[in-house]
């Protein structure tokens, strides 16, 4: 029995008060609502006299009795008497029993007294027992069976009863008839104590309305007024059920949202609070993120609100308070971890459509609820809210919705919903975030966001972009330099000053300023001109400022004509003024080149130079008509030194001194070439009684004269054209060879490498910077840490001005080379000796003071690298007659005789001059002529030792690793032997280089003897490890750009 809302009539409630407590007249209504009186026997009038009895069910049956006499209205006794038997009534007090047959009585003269068919309100008769009819508690509602009517038997059924209709006519149940017209659904936002309802009312295709009708489950439809009954289509059973399972109070959203399942129901109409849905107004609701310091330590708290164009807060959407704790749905899940990890699934479902999330609800008591909103989100067009103070429809965009949420979770991880509760008072989503988390993402989600109209808010200042007026002005020089003046305002000098490259944001004391992809490029370099090269212009006390221009503020940067493409990339960042016509002409030009401009190629070289040496020899005369610089960086043997000189001869009449500095174990090697490949006369600045004669165009030193005499000799002289070679010997940019070089004047600059880096960036940035000085600017302000970020924006800078090709790439016809890891194992005595050695060292390093324990390492380190290689009898017991003990000798020997044998040569690299002293030994016993080079000869004997091998005089040659790692070519040999590993293969790949270049006619064979489980071996793995590093540096990936600097890190590796 569902409780009815109809009410005493006025004039009948004020008639029972002034009779019966008012406990005792609530009861008498509450049996009176629940059909429980009977009137059995009435008489009399209330004019003067009446006398009314019955049968009252409560708990049993009672007889109850009540007279009223007008006559005693005023006296002591009063008018009123009555009598029951249950254990409440007495003489003195009236029981509910009783009062209620009064007003039993007085209701039916009510309605009896409008037998004309006018009713006197708006309510259903009441079904009293006397009238063997029933009647609904209430108009316009559903009733779940025929027992919630009044009068009604526990039992009955629809069919069963007599029906009092609403003139009181009493009838049998009709035949039903096909439904006709349109149920009208009925919002009632205005209820008392603020509780929602619905009321429905039969639209008749006439257009009249007939509220007084009752839903009988979701079968029938009964009209009181008419007493016709009609069958309730199957297309309205559908929605009726749904909204009987919503409860007693919906809300107006869920009725909207199951109208949005039932789009097929064409027979109702929906009013919300008497006007129909397409009557009302309807308003476009707007999202705002506002971020501002939460409630926890180091968090940031991110509110979300709705808000229509009058800035009125609405409540959020179902889904965005469905996947929040507290009040919304997240709770459901076992752990809170879950719930936040839920979120994504959701994300990515609505983004790529993977239902991988489905598997999360699985036991989850609301998993029909969340999938029903997240399937109505992701089907529906629009969410709707009923605002039902204002009386208005307010329509929520389910695209937009998914882009927030999408947006958020994506760039904030869903970690961002650990704290997420929804404030019904404030109506706002709230979520905690940590402060690195928010800035990180912080830029993508406004990028993605505010196309939508989403406003973004930090500590309730609106988050701005930034409209830079950065702007150059230049002063024009006649020489390479020239000097910028940055000109920026207040605001946008504290944008630079706060901005943070990595997450693109600027928080400054006029709010937080987020900068867009091309805005964060430009930052990188207004950071660098504000912080480091630029230098503040004070103003002038009394000079008149521009209107305008008060808060402006300038920076004086001399620039370098190489930084033009620099000043490039900034115009096409919408900063203009650095350029003039003629460098923006020229950096347009490179960049829409697609072939090299050809250049006359000197005559006696046109049949010597390979194709790709000429395409060297032209980017090479480009740069050098350009007015720029070069860094040559061919792969080790594919003649640099060549296209350098094919280049020299080609400009050789229109320059007047050309420098060239190398190793001094190459200045001779340089001679023979111009003297084979050009004719070009060369003097040689090197040894005793130096002079540079002034007949002589083309000048040779050494990198040691250099650093010496750069004061005194070379800076005194202005060069066209400056050669370094093998540069890498200068890689160390605060080497006194470095700081030499920039001391020397020359108008074009070429460094030639086989390896541009070995050890970290700062030498790659430094040899780019030999190369072409001030490319990089002030170089003390340049940072060198190597991340995939810093060596990509390297490589751009510096690829105008950087060529390099391999051998794989070029070299077609060089025969193969094939390079073999021999893995030995030491004798029993080695094997032991090595094992006690390691052990004492790794004591060693432990109790070492901290500021000595390096240097234990690296004592310790080589003590295990030399015993890898030999040892002597003062290390070893029971020689068995040997003078020293080497596994490796052992092999190089056993290998060497086959090889000679064969008619083969073979060149043998080690670090150690006392090994290759060892070695030599052995050789010599075997009566085998070799030569050695290991940085102790002089200039003329190196080359003699060179020749002897290549002429066959020689069949093995003995080669310090870093003496003759560049500038030779050994191509006789057709094996060689890598001895004792090294930290950087960088060096060995030079030194084996040597024999695998241009000239080689046999396959080269490459041997490196590795003790097993030895120290040797972890090097090999550190190789492998550092290769990697700087792959981004240069466009083919060269495996051999990589770092060989050990770090603590390896150290501990290789102990391991």
């Amino acid at each position: 029995m569902i409780e009815a809302s109809w009410n005493i009539p006025t004039e009948i409630e004020k008639e029972a008060m002034r009779h019966f407590q008012p406990m005792i007249f609530a009861d008498a209504v509450k049996l009176l609502k629940l059909s429980r009186t009977t009137i059995s026997f009435s008489r009399g009038d209330t004019e003067t006299y009446f006398i009314v009895s019955g049968i009252v069910r409560s708990d049993r049956t009672h007889e109850s009795k009540a007279v009223y006499k007008k006559r005693l209205e005023g006296s002591e006794e009063g008018p009123l008497s009555t009598n029951c038997d249950c254990h409440t009534w007495s003489a003195q007090n009236h029981c509910p029993h009783a009062a209620s047959l009064y007003v039993a009585y007085l209701m039916q003269l009510h309605f009896e007294g409008a037998s004309d068919g006018r009713n006197l309100d708006s309510n259903p008769p009441i079904a009293l027992h006397t009238t063997m009819a029933v009647a609904p508690m209430e108009y316009g509602t559903i009733l779940v069976g025929a027992h919630q009517l009044q009068g009604a038997p526990p039992s009955a059924t629809w069919s069963a009863l007599q029906y009092l209709l609403h003139d009181k006519k009493i009838i049998n149940f009709p035949l039903p008839q096909n439904f006709e017209g349109r149920l009208v659904i009925d919002y009632k936002s205005d209820e008392i104590d603020g509780l929602s309802k619905i009321e429905y009312a039969l639209e008749a295709p006439d257009g009249s309305v007939s509220r007084e009708i009752s839903l009988f489950e979701h079968i029938y439809l009964f009209d009181w007024r008419s007493g016709r009954a009609f069958h309730i289509p199957n297309n309205l059973k559908a929605l009726i059920q749904e909204i009987r399972r919503s409860g007693k109070h919906p809300t107006a959203d869920n009725l909207l949202r199951m109208l949005s399942k039932h789009t097929d129901v064409s027979n109702a109409v929906v009013h919300l609070d008497g006007k129909s849905i397409d009557n009302i107004p309807t308003e476009e609701i707007f999202v705002r993120l506002s971020f501002h310091p939460g409630d926890k330590r180091n968090l940031i708290a991110l509110e979300l609100e709705f808000f229509n164009q009058e800035e009125i807060i609405s409540p959020a959407p179902e889904f965005m308070r469905v996947l929040t704790f507290g009040s919304g749905l997240l709770s459901s899940f076992r752990k809170k971890k879950d719930g936040y990890e839920f979120t994504k699934g959701v994300a990515d479902y609505l983004a790529d459509q993977d239902e991988s999330y489905k598997k999360a609800l699985i036991g989850i008591s609301t998993k029909d609820a969340i999938q029903a909103v997240i399937d109505r989100v992701k089907e529906n067009e629009f969410t709707m809210h009923y605002d039902g103070t204002r009386k208005i429809l307010q329509k929520f965009s389910n695209a937009l919705l998914k882009d927030v949420f999408v947006t958020l979770t994506r760039e904030f991880g869903e970690i961002l919903y650990r704290f997420a509760t929804y404030d019904v008072e404030t109506k706002v989503v709230r979520y905690e975030i940590a402060a690195s988390n928010l800035f990180q993402g912080l830029a993508a989600v406004q990028r993605k966001l505010t196309p939508f109209g989403v406003q973004l808010f930090y500590d309730r200042e609106k988050v701005a972009s930034w409209s830079s007026r950065v702007r150059f002005e230049r002063r024009q020089a006649a020489t390479k330099w020239f000097d910028l003046t940055l000109q920026v305002n207040q605001l946008d000098l504290d944008i630079i000053k706060h901005a943070d490259l990595e997450t693109g944001i600027a928080l400054t004391k006029h709010g937080l300023v987020i900068l867009s992809p091309e805005q964060k490029e430009l930052m990188r370099f207004m950071k660098k001109y504000v912080r480091y090269e630029g230098q503040e212009q004070k103003k002038v006390p009394g000079e008149e400022t521009p209107e305008g221009e008060e808060d402006m503020h300038s920076f004086l940067l001399p620039f370098n004509r190489a930084r033009i493409f620099e000043l490039f990339e900034l115009k096409k960042l919408g900063v203009d003024g650095a350029l003039t016509a003629e460098e923006e002409a020229l950096c347009n030009r490179l960049a829409s080149l697609e072939e090299m401009p050809k250049y006359d190629v000197p005559e006696n070289m046109q049949n010597i130079l390979r194709p790709y040496q000429l395409t060297g020899y032209h980017w090479l005369r480009f740069l050098h008509e350009n007015k720029l610089g070069a860094c040559l960086a061919d792969d080790m043997g594919l003649g640099k030194t060549l296209q350098a000189i094919t280049f020299i001869q080609s400009v050789y009449h229109s320059v007047d001194k050309i420098l060239i500095v190398c190793p001094v174990s190459i200045l001779i090697n340089w001679e023979k070439e111009f003297e084979k490949f050009s004719g070009i006369k060369v003097h040689i600045y090197h040894g005793g009684e130096r002079n540079i004669p002034d007949d002589c165009k083309v000048v040779l030193t050494s990198y040691g004269v250099m650093k010496r005499e750069v004061e005194e000799t070379f800076s005194n002289i202005n060069f066209d054209i400056l050669v370094l070679d093998e540069v890498q010997h200068l890689k160390n940019m605060r080497s006194l060879g470095a700081f030499a070089a920039r001391q020397i004047h020359a108008e074009f600059r070429i460094c030639l490498t086989g390896t541009p880096v070995e050890n970290d960036l700062a030498e790659f940035y430094n040899i780019i910077d030999l190369s072409i000085p001030g490319i990089w600017g002030d170089l003390q302000f340049i940072r060198t840490s190597s991340t995939k970020k810093s060596r990509l924006t390297a490589r751009k800078t510096a690829s105008p001005f950087i060529l390099r090709r391999t051998k794989d790439q070029v070299l077609s016809d060089l025969p193969p080379k094939v390079e073999n890891n021999v893995f030995l194992e030491l004798e029993e005595n080695e094997h032991n000796n090595y094992k006690l050695a390691l052990e004492t060292i790794k004591k060693k390093i432990v109790t070492a003071p901290s500021k000595q324990k390096y240097g234990e390492i690296l004592r310790g380190l080589l003590q295990l690298r030399q015993l890898c290689l030999w040892q002597s009898p003062d290390k070893v017991k029971n020689m068995n007659g040997k003078h020293l003990l080497s596994t490796k000798i052992d092999f190089l020997l056993e290998t060497l005789e086959t090889i000679i044998e064969e008619g083969h040569q073979a060149i043998i690299f080690s670090q150690f001059t006392t090994y290759l002293d060892i070695i030599q030994k052995e050789i010599k016993e075997r009566h085998w002529k070799c030569s050695r080079i290991d940085g102790s000869q002089a200039m003329k004997r190196r080359q003699k030792e060179v020749d002897a091998f290549q002429d066959g005089t020689n069949r093995i040659f003995l080669i310090s690793l870093k003496a003759g790692g560049v500038g030779l070519n050994l191509t006789a040999a057709s094996y060689v032997f890598v001895m004792d590993p090294w930290w950087n293969p960088a060096v060995e790949a030079q030194a084996i280089d040597r024999a695998h270049r241009i000239g080689q006619q046999n396959k080269l064979t490459v041997y490196r003897p590795i003790i097993k489980g030895s120290v040797e071996e972890k090097v090999l793995e550190l190789q492998q490890m550092k290769r990697e590093l700087f792959q981004d540096l240069l466009q083919d990936n060269d495996h051999e750009l990589f770092s060989g600097k050990l770090t603590m890190k390896d150290f501990e590796h290789l102990f391991e």
